[in-house]
């Protein structure tokens, strides 16, 4: 089977990491500067599909890129394992947008070429939310993808039309808070919600890489959960949660790693301040059970810590 990509508008956003649990991280910890604008009128926001791939058996020999309808067609390799589906990305446009809440997400019909396509094979629902969501850094849009995996003998070559909500997360403003926590391994600090902690040596790792195993297991695990009860692709993903830890690990021996957990939803950006200049985080992990941010090497025997936390918060259903 090949995956077919029909490319309907392009995107001009900027991707933020997606935390592997229900809600999506505020575009936020990605380091965006600018304050959140008034967040816009209740109802104000619809989402559009923007992107369609189709995962279906097509004929052998086709070129790599094709034209139907004036639409760019591109055969972007083999499918996943999941047994043929679709993948519809989703436009929101508005103000003061910093997160999709994917817990919410529900699909009240899907069809492709005038076939129900909301359940699978085994009458489920075939639908999930997509792992990497998207945040314009000032807030004016955002993305996801709607998932669809009702089995090969269900999926044609058509594009298909998804119709749903899923929720908005909103703000109309930032606040900001400081701490100063010593460098010493073990030392923690408070700073607002959040609790901070400096990994000591052997919960990091490095002397075996333990810890690092640890976390690609745990990786690993949440990739398979995110495939779906019903199939999705799990070979390998031991390999490319190894893979994803070495491009977007902690900061290793030789940066500095802060843990950060608490409630961790109104986080909108969190950096250090070395000599009045604010560094920003390198990488950023979560797995369910709080963040770990890794930054550059500090000196010295204390760094202070500054965190933005979005104020006037909330989440707006919207439909597509």
């Amino acid at each position: 089977m090949n995956k077919l990509a029909l490319l309907l508008l392009p995107l001009a956003l900027s991707a933020s990491a997606a935390t592997p649990g229900a809600k999506t991280k505020p575009s936020a910890a990605a380091a965006a500067k600018p304050k959140a604008a008034a967040a816009a009128p209740a109802g104000a926001m619809r989402a559009k599909p923007v992107r369609v791939e189709i995962d279906a058996p097509l004929p052998k020999g086709l070129p790599r890129d094709l034209n139907l309808g004036g639409s760019t067609t591109v055969i972007s390799g083999d499918g996943d394992t999941s047994g043929g589906g679709y993948a519809v990305t989703f436009l929101v446009r508005g103000t003061g947008i910093t997160g999709i809440d994917k817990e919410s997400l529900k699909v009240s019909s899907a069809t492709a070429g005038g076939a129900d396509v909301s359940k699978n094979d085994r009458g489920r629902d075939s639908w999930r939310a997509g792992p990497f969501p998207s945040v314009a850094e000032d807030g004016s849009a955002a993305t996801f993808e709607v998932r669809l995996a009702p089995g090969a003998s269900r999926v044609k070559n058509a594009v298909p039309v998804v119709h749903g909500t899923i929720g908005i997360e909103c703000a109309t403003g930032r606040e900001t808070k400081t701490a100063t926590i010593s460098t010493k391994p073990g030392s923690t600090a408070r700073l607002g919600p959040l609790s901070l902690k400096v990994p000591a040596a052997e919960e990091d790792g490095d002397a075996d890489g333990g810890g690092e195993a640890d976390m690609a297991a745990a990786l690993s695990a949440a990739m398979a959960q995110a495939g779906g009860a019903d199939g999705g692709e799990e070979d390998g993903d031991a390999e490319a949660a190894a893979a994803f830890l070495g491009m977007f690990g902690g900061g290793g021996s030789d940066g500095f790693d802060l843990e950060v957990s608490g409630d961790e939803s109104g986080l909108a950006r969190i950096v250090l301040v070395v000599d009045g200049k604010e560094v920003e985080r390198r990488s950023w992990m979560n797995f369910g059970r709080g963040s770990t941010f890794g930054f550059p090497a500090v000196e010295g025997d204390s760094v202070r810590v500054k965190a933005e936390f979005w104020t006037g918060r909330r989440t707006e259903t919207v439909s597509f």
